[in-house]
């Protein structure tokens, strides 16, 4: 299986690197109080160092909010997933427990202010592109059962068959959610300037501990660039 980021992606967003981290072997099912508490610090703290009303200008989100521009795409209507996650909490909610991997991914994406999601790899299908959209792929929502159109252009993450997550960090479909079940999982870590290799590699290092300590299995790290926008999934 190949993991493939067009060179359009990195020509167009000049420092955008992809960590990715392959796991198998899991185990995601139960819950971990440590974990549950770890991720509520990190909203606290993140009530204590965002503001909505100047979430919008801080840095490693207005970048994002940028790339999205760059595409087409209006953040204000479809906000870059990590602005979606500070706001959400910001607004007095909490992060719903939905499984352990999950919630380290909630985890990370607080601490370091990065887009982190994954991907179940028993659903998927063929090799694993993002790419800009031609238009005719097949999308549904995530816990949804019926498919969305999705917009010529917009930045897609896809497999031989369906998008996995429309413009880019916004929202996931529903087919290769992460679910108790889940065991071999590939696992995303944005990173846009001014965030760079240094910050994707520290959260990736934290999340790879984190997935030890709480589920096992065995992972393997790489980043992906411009410099090297291939991954071979042995």
């Amino acid at each position: 299986m190949k993991y493939v980021i067009s060179e359009e992606i990195f020509k167009n967003n000049p420092g955008y690197i992809r960590g990715i981290i392959y796991l198998r072997d899991a185990n995601n099912y139960g819950t971990d109080e440590e974990l549950n508490d770890a991720l509520k610090a990190q909203e606290d703290r993140a009530r204590s160092i965002f503001t909505i009303e100047r979430l919008r200008e801080e840095s490693y989100i207005a970048s994002w909010r940028e790339a999205f521009q760059k595409f087409g795409s209006n953040p204000n209507k479809y906000p870059p997933s990590i602005e979606n996650l500070i706001k959400r909490i910001l607004k007095g909610h909490t992060l719903p427990y939905i499984n352990k991997l999950v919630t380290i991914f909630n985890y990370i994406s607080l601490k370091y202010v990065l887009p982190c999601g994954g991907d179940d790899l028993d659903r998927v299908e063929g090799d694993l592109l993002l790419t800009y959209a031609k238009g005719d792929e097949l999308y549904i929502p995530l816990n949804e059962s019926e498919p969305q159109p999705v917009v010529t252009g917009e930045v897609i993450y896809k497999d031989d068959r369906k998008v996995l997550c429309r413009k880019w960090t916004w929202r996931q479909g529903d087919a290769t959610k992460i679910l108790p079940e889940s065991k071999d999982v590939i696992i995303n870590v944005d990173g846009m300037p001014p965030a760079g290799e240094d910050d994707v590699k520290a959260a990736m290092s934290e999340m790879a501990a984190l997935i030890k300590k709480y589920c096992g299995g065995d992972i393997v790290m790489d980043i992906i660039s411009e410099r090297k926008n291939t991954y071979e999934l042995l």
